[in-house]
């Protein structure tokens, strides 16, 4: 075999070849009796020769070659599993973070709904001096520009609008929720 690890250092296929053939079968039974798939043991069988041909370099003839492709093949399989559970790790966050966006998007739904029905009870030009105050963050005199209204116009609308908003329950904390969510 010693023959062998000389003629794959110096490139020679042929030998790497009836290596391949010698080793190949059992290999890849040591792969399926880790992996239990076929598919699996194929691919990663075919990876361990890969590596050995490609650090062929590393080759010694101090080891028998069996237990060197061995080596390579048990590396790869560490590999494998380090990839299987970085990849299943990043599922969960992934989906974690999903339910967490989900569980959030619900939250503001409804907040938005009970914001709504609370809002109906403001006339027209109240409720959206309200809302562009409030929600948007505009202050009176941008308001005041944008509806063609004097600034203090606006003051008494915020004013009543809170006066009268103040009676509902939950009104300042929909209001003060919309408010950092939407930003």
């Amino acid at each position: 075999m010693s023959n062998y690890i000389q003629n794959i250092r110096e490139g020679d296929h042929l030998s790497f070849e009836i290596v391949f053939k010698l080793w190949h079968r059992k290999v890849y039974a040591y792969f399926f009796k880790k992996t239990a798939s076929a598919n699996q043991a194929e691919e990663l069988t075919q990876l361990a020769f890969i590596k050995l041909w490609r650090f062929k370099h590393t080759l010694s003839e101090d080891f028998p070659l069996d237990v060197q492709l061995f080596k390579i093949a048990k590396t790869t399989l560490l590999d494998y599993f380090k990839k299987i559970a970085n990849e299943n790790r990043n599922l969960q966050i992934y989906h974690l973070e999903l339910m967490e966006n989900s569980a959030a998007e619900s939250k503001l739904y409804e907040a938005k709904q009970e914001l709504e029905v609370v809002l109906k009870c403001l006339p027209p030009t109240r409720k959206e001096v309200f809302v562009l105050n409030r929600l948007h963050g505009y202050s009176y005199k941008e308001i005041a520009e944008k509806l063609s209204i004097s600034p203090r116009t606006v003051e008494k609308h915020i004013s009543l609008a809170t006066k009268q908003l103040n009676g509902q329950a939950y009104t300042p904390y929909l209001i003060f929720l919309l408010g950092f969510l939407i930003k």
